[in-house]
């Protein structure tokens, strides 16, 4: 009668290991901290502004809040810089947003140049300076 005792007992102490791994493994990916999303906002002209919502993977586009309903082509935030491209959602040959800017270290924000295309069914373009400050 001891044979069958013996059965049963090696497939149970086999999973302890394997029980234990997996525990830590869901401990540790717990504990890690979730990245804090950034949002960069670009004030321009009098009264327009623009809202970029970073990804936390640096290969993904971010999310844009424009006066048009647009999208990012190419966006790169690092090495303390700043560049961002959007084209119109409905027609993506008509450039919307363009942004190139430098981190200024006296200031804390983003400097640099913006081109917009704030016009509905007509081309209006507009360039000009840019500071955009970097929040969470």
């Amino acid at each position: 009668m001891q044979k069958p005792a013996r059965r049963h007992l090696l497939p149970t102490v086999g999973c302890v290991p394997i029980a234990l791994i997996a525990s830590l493994a869901v401990a540790t990916a717990a504990s890690e901290p979730r990245p804090k999303r950034l949002t960069i906002t670009c004030p321009f002209l009098a009264s327009g502004r623009l809202s970029i919502d970073v990804p936390a993977n640096r290969k993904s586009l971010p999310k844009i809040d424009f006066d048009y309903s647009s999208k990012a082509t190419l966006f790169s935030f690092r090495d303390k810089n700043l560049f961002l491209v959007a084209v119109d959602e409905v027609d993506p040959s008509r450039l919307r947003v363009v942004v190139s800017a430098q981190f200024n270290k006296t200031s804390g924000t983003y400097d640099g140049q913006i081109f917009t295309d704030t016009g509905g069914n007509q081309l209006m373009h507009d360039n000009g300076p840019v500071h955009c400050k970097v929040g969470r």
